[in-house]
Formats: C-alpha cells, structure tokens, sequence
C-alpha cells in the first residue's frame, strides 16, 4: 500500500487575507439581495427604500405650510435647496417612496408640472423674486411674504426648440404645498479594517 501525505504550509496573513475577502464578498451579496425588494414594508426604516445608494429625490404627495416646509422630508431626506436638484439625469428619483408624488405617466420618473417649495441659498428674505424670496427663512405664513417654488416644466420646447427644466415661480407665503426632499445614500462597500495591514 502506498501513503501519499501532503502537507500544507500557509502563512497567518494570507489566512487572515482570505477570510476578508470571503466576508467581503458576502457583504456585497448582503446589499445586492437587499437591493431587490420593490417596495418598503410598513414599519421598515425609510433609508431601505434607498438602497441603491447615490443621491435620491421625491416630490411629497401632501401639501406643507411654508413654516413646515423644512420638517416636511422623510428620515434620511431633507428639504432640498435647487442647486441639489438642478441636474435630474444624476438623480434617483424614488417613486416608490410612500410620500411621494407620482403621475399617471411618471414611470419610475418624477412627475411634471408640479410645484413643491424648495430652498434657494439666499439669506432670509421676504422677495416675490422666485430664487431669493424663501417666506424670511420657512418661518412665515404671511401673505404679504413670498417663497418659491419649482416643478418640472410641462412646456419643453422653447425658442429655439431646447428643452427647459425647471420652471420658478413665486408664491406667497400663506399658501401650502408639496415639498422637494433630497437624500444622500451611499452605495460603497467597505472592506475591513484589517484589510488596511496588506495594502
């Protein structure tokens, strides 16, 4: 009878390198597979619904005083100014979040043609200057104060046939409605911190 014996020699770091990798690859499974579920469950945390990481946005379904506006947004989002809005093609826009506002013909996209108050850089003021006047900072529901608000514009074609995005207009500020929200959900995964030992 012939015995073969073999013997294995490995070092300790390659080991512990190895196992890394084999719980880093079960990570990204984790967050692959969590990706999947279409919509959130009751009582689930909202951040779920962005799991895709990047940055996420919606229109809300219900109407806010303006004096509410900056408390108007979901866990994890928060009222948005337009300058984090202003290119849609780098947005995910999450229409399947419970609060948002969808349309008939939004597809997995935000809908047009609606107004919700967005912030807008400026210092506190009272202007009916779409783009300066914000109610003296979301604290006033004054008539004689003004806000603005966006939506998406439903007139696409403007001279000479480009496509507009955004259309601004100022309201006063005892009028009430739905709120722009945005979101910064990252997608990375990261290896653990004995990885740092090997690189």
């Amino acid at each position: 009878m012939i015995r073969i014996r073999f013997r294995f020699a490995y070092d300790r770091r390659v080991l512990v390198l190895l196992l890394s990798l084999l719980f880093s690859l079960f990570l990204v499974g984790s967050v692959g597979a969590s990706n999947s579920s279409p919509r959130l469950q009751e009582g689930e945390p909202t951040a779920l619904l962005a799991a895709g990481g990047g940055r996420h946005f919606y229109l809300t379904d219900a109407n806010h005083p303006t004096d509410q506006a900056l408390t108007a947004c979901a866990d994890g989002y928060h009222t948005a100014s337009l300058w984090e809005i202003l290119d849609t093609s780098n947005l995910v826009y999450d229409y399947d979040h419970p609060d948002a506002h969808v349309k008939a013909d939004s597809g997995h996209g935000p809908p047009s043609g609606w107004y919700g108050w967005v912030r807008t850089g400026w210092s506190a003021s009272t202007s009916a200057t779409a783009g300066t006047g914000n109610c003296n900072n979301w604290t006033s529901t004054s008539s004689g104060d003004s806000t603005v608000a966006i939506r998406l514009s439903t007139a696409w074609e403007t001279a000479p046939g480009d496509i507009g995005t955004w259309d601004a207009t100022s309201f006063t500020c005892n009028f009430i409605g739905p709120v722009w929200c945005v979101g910064d959900f990252g997608g990375a995964v990261y290896l653990p911190i004995i990885m740092k030992n090997f690189s």
